[in-house]
């Protein structure tokens, strides 16, 4: 059995409030989506097929005068999807797509192919079949007159895509940023999926380290974490999960996993779980300092407790209306308190997360950039500490924590101390 197999989501995710302010602090009339995330995160519905740099075969377009009212559109082949996840939109559209045939004449009912039975027990069913279009284009125009954007300012997601409707009567604006405005706090059923992926990412943590012994290469070790996420019912993306890399031999530089180090995980040695993965396309991202077959001790161990007092003081001054740099002074000041040397060279620092490992705004509603962030009452945002050193040495904490008036709550549940081999 699967542990965590494939489920019907909630029929909303996204935070539709926020993201009617956020179009209004703009002066936008609308938006327009067509990124694989935000289409997903607007309608539940993700394909299977499609791939990041490929043209877009489904939009959603909103309109801040009619929220409840967004128009979702797919490609013809996708329309079988939605039965079995459903989603809040009411309005869905399709068009001809790439399985079509160009070398005869289109029909009438080419649109029934893709039709599954039942489809007509559902309530969008027949408007589907009444805005049939020829390509996506078409159909976004069309669903952007429905909703009365052929005019004013609309915000693309992809710039190019807007350009491309050719609309010279709307003003196309990037919708990057009153996206991230609304995805950065997160709904309740976001928070149950960010919960339920870090829970895959702390099991396949523990069942990898299991399968350790004695001249087991680093390389193997990343497939073991592989396999167990796979296992779980988890996804991993090329070229891996593992994030930090590991310079052995005395080297106390920063380093990211290049996907070709490969070194034998000696006991004792410092091993740094910063582990990236989805369930049902929400991120997991994190995870703690593991000593290999056995404990931290001397040094390695006084920083290791500094690392996780300054944890702890991190999470219970996360709370709304705190900024980024206050945070990490908290922080440091900690391992000052501890007299641990070298305060200022551990690096502590804090991104969004959700369907990607940023969902923040990178200029405000005034044009400012968005470097020293305040927190908000249900962001979800990892801590990260790292107290540099060489293999024997270096400590790492990464805790995913839901930002709240009483201060962040962890999401892992195994405390903020070295993983211990039992």
């Amino acid at each position: 059995m699967i542990p965590f197999p494939p489920r019907v989501l909630p029929k909303q995710l996204c935070n539709i409030e926020r993201l009617v302010d956020a179009l209004t602090m703009r002066n936008l009339d609308g938006v327009v989506v067509s990124s694989p995330y935000n289409t997903y995160y607007l309608s539940g519905f993700k394909g299977v097929a499609h791939k990041s740099d490929e043209p877009r075969p489904y939009a959603v377009v909103l309109s801040r005068h009619q929220p409840d009212h967004p128009i979702l559109v797919v490609a013809d082949y996708y329309v079988g999807s939605l039965i079995s996840q459903p989603t809040w939109i009411e309005d869905i559209r399709a068009f001809r797509a790439v399985m079509l045939p160009l070398d005869l004449p289109a029909q009438d009912g080419d649109l029934e192919r893709f039709l599954p039975r039942g489809i007509d027990e559902l309530p969008w069913a027949g408007n589907l079949r009444a805005h049939y279009a020829n390509n996506i284009a078409q159909s976004c125009s069309e669903a952007m007159a429905d909703l009365g954007l052929s005019s004013g300012r609309v915000a693309f997601d992809d710039l190019r895509f807007g350009h491309q409707l050719g609309m010279e009567s709307i003003e196309v604006v990037d919708g990057y940023d009153p996206m991230m405005y609304a995805r950065c706090v997160k709904t309740d059923a976001e928070i149950e999926l960010l919960k339920r992926a870090t829970t895959v990412n702390e099991q396949a943590i523990r069942r990898s380290i299991k399968t350790w012994g004695p001249g087991m290469m680093w390389q193997e070790f990343n497939h073991e974490y592989h396999k167990a996420v796979v296992e779980m019912g988890g996804f991993v993306r090329d070229p891996g999960a593992m994030v930090w890399g590991h310079p052995c031999g005395g080297d106390p530089a920063v380093t990211l996993h290049s996907r070709l180090d490969d070194f034998v995980m000696e006991p004792g040695m410092n091993i740094l779980f910063d582990c990236h993965g989805t369930l049902d396309l929400y991120c997991w991202d994190g995870g703690k300092t593991w000593v290999v077959d056995g404990d931290a001790t001397g040094d390695a161990k006084q920083y290791a407790n500094a690392t996780a007092d300054a944890a702890t003081a991190v999470m219970e001054a996360m709370r709304p209306g705190v900024t980024i740099s206050d945070l990490q002074r908290v922080g440091r000041a900690v391992y000052r308190t501890n007299g641990v040397a070298g305060a200022d060279d551990v690096l502590i620092f804090f991104h969004g997360l959700g369907l990607s490992h940023m969902e923040l705004e990178q200029f405000s509603a005034d044009g400012v950039p968005n470097h020293d962030w305040q927190l908000e009452a249900n962001m979800v945002v990892p801590l990260h500490i790292l107290y540099p050193g060489d293999e024997h040495h270096r400590v790492w904490i990464e805790e995913v924590v839901r930002v709240t008036p009483d201060g962040g709550e962890p999401f892992f549940g195994w405390g903020l101390d070295p993983i211990i081999t039992v």
